[in-house]
């Protein structure tokens, strides 16, 4: 992809997986009784549209962060602060 043209519609992209999310939040909490509000989860809406390792990807591996016990570091997504380990190792096949 060099055209900005060519670049997916990640707003676009996020928004449709947010809905997709919050329909099974729904579900999730019809199905036990409770109301959707009160459902406790860890989904960020803002995190990077990510579709490894077959569709487009919003991570931008250009960040760096040291480890806290001082044996060394990695590379992370500049936008969510998401590990490019724990990247490859999500989207294996």
């Amino acid at each position: 992809m060099t055209d900005a043209s060519d670049k997916p519609d990640f707003e676009a992209l996020r928004a449709r997986r947010n809905e997709q999310v919050r329909k099974v939040i729904d579900e999730t909490a019809a199905s036990l009784g409770v109301e959707p509000g009160k459902v406790v989860h860890n989904f960020d809406p803002d995190a990077c549209y990510c579709d490894c390792p077959r569709g487009p990807c919003e991570h931008d591996f250009q960040g760096w962060r040291d480890f806290e016990d001082g044996s060394g570091g990695e590379s992370i997504c500049k936008r969510c602060g998401m590990g490019a380990m724990s990247h490859c190792l999500r989207t294996a096949e």
